[in-house]
C-alpha cells in the first residue's frame, strides 16, 4: 500500500522538443495492434491501481455526495492535489520491485489517472514500456470531475501516451466520456448499444432515461457503466501482453473486484478474477 512507502517530492517534468514528441508518440503506439487469437496470452497478471488523491476527493471528504444540499464544485477533469502527487511518487517504492515487470502501462484518459501513472512509473526501467490510454477504463460519470477532455488535448499534455484508439473512434475534439445522448453515443465497444440497456438522452435541458445532476452533467446509468466494464475486460483480454499495469478509478475497481481501493493502492490480480458488477453501487 502506498502509505507504507517512503515519500519524496515528485520530479519535475520537462517538455520535450516537437520532434521528440512525435518520436515518443510513435514509440508509445508501436505495440498497440490487436493480436490474433493465437498470439493472445490466456493468463494475464494485472497490477490494478487507483489514482492519487484529487481536488474532488478533498471536496467529497467535506461534503457528502448524497446530502440533499450537495453542490457539485464543477472541477472538470479534476487534478491531483500536492498530496496526491506525493502518493503517486511514493508508489515508485512498489512499482520498482514489481515482478514480473509490466509489459504495458494502461490508464484511464482522465487526467488524474494518466498523471498518477506517469509519476508512479517514472523510473528508468519503464522508459521504454508502451503507454496506452484506454477509454473503457474511465470513471463512471458521477460529477463534473468525471468529464474528460478531447483526445487532442491529451496528446498535447501527455505526449508519451498512445491515444490512437481514441482518435480513430472519436476524433481529436469530440467527447469520449458519457454525455447522455442516446442517439449518438459511441462510447461502448463497436459503437453499438448494449442489449437491454436504456441510455439517457438530453433534450432541451432535461434528460430522458436517467437523472441529470444538479450541475447539469448527465449521470451515467449503472447499466451503461457495467456494460463498459465488460468492454474493459474484453479489451484487456485482447491485448498480447501477459503482465499489464492499469491506473483507473474507485468505481472501476469496485465494479470489477468488489473492493474499495484507497488512493494509490496497488492490488495484483489475474484477469479471470475480474467480474463486472461484482461490486454493487447504491445508485
Amino acid at each position: 500500500v502506498a502509505s507504507r512507502a517512503a515519500w519524496r517530492l515528485p520530479p519535475r517534468l520537462g517538455t520535450p522538443a516537437r520532434a521528440s514528441l512525435r518520436a515518443t508518440r510513435r514509440a508509445a503506439c508501436a505495440s498497440t495492434t490487436d493480436p490474433s487469437s493465437s498470439e493472445r496470452e490466456t493468463r494475464k497478471t494485472l497490477y490494478l491501481i487507483r489514482h492519487g488523491r484529487t481536488e474532488m476527493n478533498e471536496y467529497l471528504a467535506k461534503h457528502r455526495w448524497d446530502d440533499a444540499r450537495f453542490e457539485d464544485p464543477m472541477l472538470f477533469d479534476t487534478r491531483l492535489t500536492d498530496s496526491g502527487e506525493a502518493q503517486a511518487v511514493a508508489l515508485q517504492a512498489i512499482t520498482s520491485t514489481l515482478h514480473p515487470s509490466p509489459q504495458l502501462l494502461v490508464a484511464s484518459p482522465l487526467r488524474r489517472a494518466m498523471r498518477t501513472a506517469d509519476l508512479a512509473f517514472g523510473l528508468e526501467r519503464y522508459d521504454n514500456t508502451p503507454r496506452v490510454a484506454c477509454v473503457h477504463a474511465r470513471e463512471r460519470v458521477f460529477h463534473a470531475s468525471d468529464v474528460g477532455r478531447p483526445a487532442g488535448e491529451l496528446q498535447r499534455d501527455f505526449p508519451r501516451w498512445c491515444v490512437r484508439e481514441m482518435v480513430e473512434k472519436f476524433g481529436d475534439d469530440a467527447p469520449w466520456w458519457y454525455v447522455g445522448d442516446d442517439e449518438n453515443d459511441r462510447t461502448s465497444e463497436g459503437n453499438q448499444k448494449q442489449p437491454g440497456v436504456t441510455r439517457a438522452r438530453v433534450t432541451g435541458g432535461s434528460q430522458v432515461g436517467g437523472p441529470v445532476l444538479r450541475s447539469g452533467v448527465p449521470s451515467e446509468p449503472s447499466e451503461v457503466f457495467e456494460a463498459r466494464m465488460k468492454d474493459l475486460k474484453d479489451w484487456l483480454e485482447r491485448r498480447p501482453e501477459s503482465h499489464i499495469a492499469i491506473v483507473a478509478h474507485w468505481g472501476v475497481w469496485f465494479s470489477l473486484t468488489g473492493r474499495e481501493f484507497e488512493n494509490c493502492e496497488l492490488v495484483t490480480l489475474e484477469l479471470d478474477d475480474l467480474e463486472p458488477g461484482k461490486g454493487k453501487m447504491p445508485v
